[in-house]
């Protein structure tokens, strides 16, 4: 079998994604070191202060939901681990005024700068930074307000503009003439005609906020919509075609890379690459309780096999049994493994 103009995988492809797919249900699924996972994003230990109730979560909260979509938007350009250290070390106050979005949108409304009023004006006119000397925030745009967003840019721990994201992601939400994340679903789910334009829209208003791309819009949509990844607390996985959303990432990029996939770069082009392969990948050959057809749970196989900072800090992964577990491994897989090298010898 081998590709065609419209991207269909080879056998090689399809033995190697299988192989990585049973290596990830046998070491990390539904496992405390499964990272990204809304599981994850519940607990404490993990994510400290940000941690969501997960009764909340099942029941489509909105608040709870805010607080999982500015603690997801916090894993971009950074390894998992470190973002982790940082959510960790947020005392519970500052954590509970950055994740929610009555605060925010009342810091914004009593603060006393106009480039910080709308998305619009985050994006083009706030120019957040941090001050190379004294690490504080700063900005020339209106230097003399000490406005939440310099605070904020402090706390996360981030390059200088990062502040701005909590906020204008409560912006987003209220630009779109809805009081939370669960009534913006419902607008989408009485606009959208059906389950895949309802994704595809549910992705573009999330990406309306400052630094939330496809792949942090994914991230969260997959973790309320897939019920395979949520066990059970995926509070929108109906009505919404759940399979559209994959996070590609560096890693998935390095295993995609590794299989002979030459795309055109394009998040969309990689997406679609990967939600054909998962066509041929029948989950139910490996648990029966899995849906048949779930290209996220696939992409997380990929992703979690090329992440050698992960994989090191999993107790349960095969590269703390390395070079005995190395010997067994199957060679589609040894020959692709990031972590083997690193492994104790």
């Amino acid at each position: 079998m081998k590709a065609n103009r419209l991207g269909r995988p080879r056998a090689s492809q399809i033995a190697a994604t299988k192989a990585v797919v049973r290596w990830y249900l046998e070491h990390h699924f539904r496992r405390p070191s499964d990272p990204g996972v809304l599981e994850m994003f519940c607990d404490p230990s993990r994510v400290g202060a940000f941690a969501v109730d997960r009764r909340a979560l099942r029941a489509g909260d909105g608040r709870a939901l805010f607080r999982l979509l500015v603690a997801t938007a916090m894993f971009q350009r950074r390894q998992d681990v470190q973002i982790l250290r940082i959510l960790r070390g947020m005392g519970a106050s500052d954590a509970d005024e950055i994740s929610d979005a009555e605060q925010l949108l009342a810091l914004v409304d009593e603060g006393g700068c106009a480039h910080m009023r709308t998305t619009l004006a985050l994006a083009e006119e706030c120019d957040l930074d941090k001050d190379p000397r004294t690490r504080l925030g700063c900005c020339n745009a209106n230097p003399k307000v000490a406005c939440h967003l310099k605070r904020h840019t402090v706390l996360l721990k981030r390059y200088g503009h990062f502040g701005k994201v909590p906020t204008s992601i409560a912006l987003m939400v209220r630009e779109a003439g809805v009081e939370d994340l669960s009534a913006l679903r419902r607008l989408v789910m009485r606009r959208a005609p059906d389950p895949l334009t309802r994704a595809q829209e549910l992705e573009r208003e999330l990406s309306r906020a400052w630094r939330v791309n496809q792949k942090i819009a994914s991230m969260f949509l997959s973790m309320v919509t897939n019920p395979d990844l949520s066990r059970g607390l995926a509070p929108w996985s109906r009505g919404i075609d759940w399979t559209y959303y994959v996070v590609i990432d560096s890693n998935v990029d390095l295993f995609l890379a590794s299989i002979g996939y030459k795309g055109n770069g394009t998040y969309d082009a990689r997406r679609d690459f990967l939600r054909e392969l998962a066509r041929v990948v029948d989950l139910t050959e490996f648990d029966s309780a899995l849906q048949r057809y779930n290209p996220r749970l696939v992409q997380q196989a990929m992703y979690l096999f090329m992440s050698t900072a992960n994989r090191r800090a999993a107790i349960a992964d095969c590269v703390h049994l390395a070079p005995t577990a190395c010997a067994t491994c199957p060679r589609a897989l040894r020959s692709r493994c990031p972590a083997a090298p690193l492994a104790p010898r």
